[in-house]
């Protein structure tokens, strides 16, 4: 057996680090050429003009993009003429996950040359049409804003503006070489992004739990993760200047998903990825959504995993319960969170018409197949099943 940790040099942080460290990584990199990827939502805020002010002070040219929600391949591709000629040294990504994985993309599209967006998707995970390799990458430096993770992780995913299919990208260079864990910049993330962003959070470390390719490293960091977003994430939401219980949270997401490339995520995270594609719903809320279904579903084949969720949320009776009883009540303990988080979790609740739920579950399909998650793709009907699922949520 192998452990595969990913090419990130340092994680900041903690109060402040972006105002304390980051300079000092741009500096050690000798750097002088920013490309800043974030999201129209950003420009507005304290914290990031804060960030571009100290940039400029400290004589770094900048060229700033705006990536949006699901990463939509056209939005990504619509400078690279006037960024190529700008000829960045360095990538800055700050915002939720969108402009992160953006961020990601951008580096490999700039290594690799390419020039139109209908030529990004065969290097997919989903056509496997063009081998993806890099030997350089722009280095890139990423500042979360709210609880997603794709900081932590080499893959990144882009949504055809053709066929609204979300196609996945994975290379270890890929991923962020610094990454600033800094709850300032979370204070004026809008509340139902911050909290719904914990829930993908949760997310992952749920299907880390179950996931077909366990190991005991992952396995350890997602059970930590639950303890500190179970308990911070309804904090967090009744205390929203509370930087230290920000600060759990962000920690939190960070266990969730360590080192991601060791384990593959399951079915709520394909189904999700297509959800928000098509729908344009929020990850979060596509986790919410489908994750307690998810969990009820696999149950009888997962529960020695999911019986671990009670356990270290300290919700078991050890001397009176078997471990499938104890399993039983994962999904309604996730489910419970959802509730008390408030987060909105049917599809109706987003204005999805059911009788487009079969083109969806078409696209769950190809998702689920270019993951190739033997766990998922053994059930025996899995077309029947997955239509099954989405109708109940919706």
């Amino acid at each position: 057996m192998i452990y595969q940790y990913l090419p990130v040099e340092r994680i900041h942080y903690g109060f402040h680090v972006v105002r304390d460290g980051l300079l000092s990584e741009i500096t050690a990199l000798n750097k002088s050429k920013i490309l800043l990827v974030t999201t129209n939502s950003m420009l507005g805020t304290k914290a990031y003009k804060d960030l571009v002010e100290s940039l400029q002070k400290n004589g770094l040219e900048l060229f700033q993009i705006c990536s949006r929600q699901h990463v939509p391949g056209n939005i990504i591709m619509k400078d690279i003429d006037k960024i190529q000629k700008f000829n960045p040294d360095l990538i800055i990504s700050c915002g939720g996950g969108s402009p992160i994985d953006a961020a990601k993309i951008l580096s490999f599209v700039l290594a690799a040359g390419i020039q139109r967006e209908e030529d990004l998707y065969p290097y997919s995970e989903n056509k496997k049409e063009k081998p993806l390799t890099l030997n350089e990458c722009i280095p890139h430096i990423a500042i979360p804003t709210t609880l997603s993770a794709s900081e932590f992780t080499s893959i990144a995913g882009a949504t055809n503006s053709v066929d609204s299919i979300k196609y996945k990208f994975s290379h270890l260079k890929l991923t962020p070489t610094f990454v600033f864990l800094d709850p300032i910049f979370t204070l004026e993330t809008p509340d139902w992004l911050f909290i719904s962003t914990g829930m993908r959070a949760v997310d992952h470390a749920v299907e880390t739990l179950y996931s077909p390719t366990p190991n005991p490293i992952n396995t350890g960091l997602a059970l930590q993760a639950l303890q500190k977003l179970y308990y911070n994430l309804p904090l967090s939401r009744k205390n929203k200047d509370n930087l230290q219980f920000r600060l759990e949270c962000q920690v939190g997401a960070w266990l969730s998903l360590f080192s991601v490339v060791n384990i593959k995520l399951g079915l709520s995270h394909s189904i999700g990825h297509q959800l928000g594609a098509l729908y344009d719903i929020p990850h979060g809320m596509t986790s919410a959504i489908m994750l307690p279904h998810v969990m009820d579903y696999l149950l009888p084949r997962t529960y020695e995993a999911q019986a671990e969720i009670p356990k270290i949320l300290g919700k078991i009776n050890a001397d009176k319960e078997s471990v499938f009883e104890s399993a039983k009540k994962a999904p309604a303990i996730i489910k419970g969170l959802i509730q008390e988080l408030e987060i909105p979790h049917r599809l109706r609740d987003f204005q999805v018409s059911k009788d487009t739920i079969p083109l969806v579950v078409k696209n769950i399909l190809t998702d689920i197949s270019g993951e190739g998650n033997q766990f998922v793709l053994g059930t025996e009907d899995i077309e029947n099943d997955i239509t099954r699922l989405v109708e109940a949520a919706w």
